[in-house]
């Protein structure tokens, strides 16, 4: 009888040992599936849990890092209003635009086809550590953040004049590969006052020049076609010719260059163009 209780309290422990292990799981899994997906609330909006229709997780690993897709609720006229006061309100958001290699990254995969992120009445994130996009138009919240994050030179000494104090700067393209070819493809925005400085710069410049530079120099700038309408700007443009051997960098000529770069600047606008490829 005494073999039969002591039978029956281990097998009771154990049950209450199992179904204790088992809710602890639970709670644990459902406490990570709810923060699990709660990127949104590291960027500075009053976003709730209520406001997330779904969340689509494209990559969430230690190599590539996260990319996810909010789709927030918008049933209502006007329901995307409160968060575009937040986007204008905020100094973590801005309609400065990401550079073009990050923008190529935010997609959705539908039906196993790839649907590029529309580009209309977005607002960007420019916290730390992360890239995020907000679309107001299809109220959809894009999050992607990667362990290794690139870092880009200002190219000022090229220019020969200082460019590093600027607003903002948009990247489009950079160099890669072993031997790092490719294309530099920037576009700066400077205060009015800085501005000033730096015309003052090109005017004393030989390099630079207010001739327009021909429409095949021009179209090398695909992304910002406005460069057509600069009404006064300063051109700049020479061929460039990647070598060890210093002789040749200094005195490039048409046999021996492997490419050019392309400055212009925007005295209306104080926006700087620079342009640089070499294959």
């Amino acid at each position: 009888m005494k073999n039969k209780k002591i039978i029956l309290y281990i097998f009771l422990v154990s049950v209450v040992c199992i179904i204790v292990s088992f809710l602890s799981v639970e709670i644990t899994i459902l406490y990570f599936s709810i923060n699990k997906d709660a990127d949104y609330k590291k960027l500075g909006l009053e976003i709730d849990e209520y406001d997330i229709e779904y969340c689509t997780i494209y990559t969430e690993n230690f190599l590539d890092g996260k990319y996810k897709v909010y789709k927030l609720k918008n049933y209502y006229t006007n329901s995307m209003e409160k968060f575009k006061n937040q986007l204008e309100e905020s100094n973590l958001w801005s309609k400065n635009k990401y550079y073009e290699y990050i923008m190529k990254e935010f997609s959705e995969i539908k039906d196993e086809k790839t649907i590029l992120i529309d580009r209309e009445d977005l607002y960007y994130y420019n916290g730390e550590n992360a890239y995020a996009i907000f679309d107001l138009k299809n109220a959809k919240l894009y999050y992607y953040i990667n362990r290794i994050f690139n870092n880009h030179v200002d190219y000022h000494k090229d220019l020969n004049i200082d460019i590093r104090n600027y607003i903002n700067r948009e990247i489009y393209d950079v160099r890669g590969g072993p031997q790092n070819d490719g294309r530099d493809y920037y576009v700066y925005k400077f205060t009015e006052e800085r501005g000033k400085d730096i015309i003052k710069e090109l005017d004393q410049n030989k390099k630079w020049s207010k001739n327009r530079l021909d429409v095949d120099k021009l179209e090398n700038f695909e992304y910002n076609k406005e460069v057509f309408d600069i009404k006064n700007g300063y051109y700049y443009y020479e061929l460039v010719c990647r070598t060890r051997d210093e002789s040749k960098k200094k005195n490039v000529t048409k046999e021996n260059a492997t490419g050019y770069e392309i400055g212009i600047y925007d005295v209306d606008e104080n926006t700087l163009y620079y342009y640089w490829e070499s294959i």
